[in-house]
């Protein structure tokens, strides 16, 4: 479920084969990469300094939702 939200908001899988991450960069929010693990969902945003863990993909697309308008 995690993927289907991330494709939906508009990110991007990373070309590394090591480990599933997935990107969205833009001129306001600079970087947030999203890094898929067994059942979570680590999402990390350079400019705020911030690393959240989500376990629910409801939640996760509630964050970022509420994370455009700070950015």
């Amino acid at each position: 479920m995690f993927r289907k939200v991330l494709r939906r908001k508009r990110y991007w899988r990373s070309r590394n084969p090591g480990e599933v991450v997935y990107l969205n960069h833009d001129k306001d929010s600079g970087g947030v990469y999203v890094t898929l693990k067994e059942g979570q969902a680590i999402v990390r945003v350079e400019d705020l300094d911030m690393i959240k863990v989500f376990t629910s993909a409801k939640k996760l697309e509630d964050f970022l939702e509420e994370l455009k308008p700070e950015l």
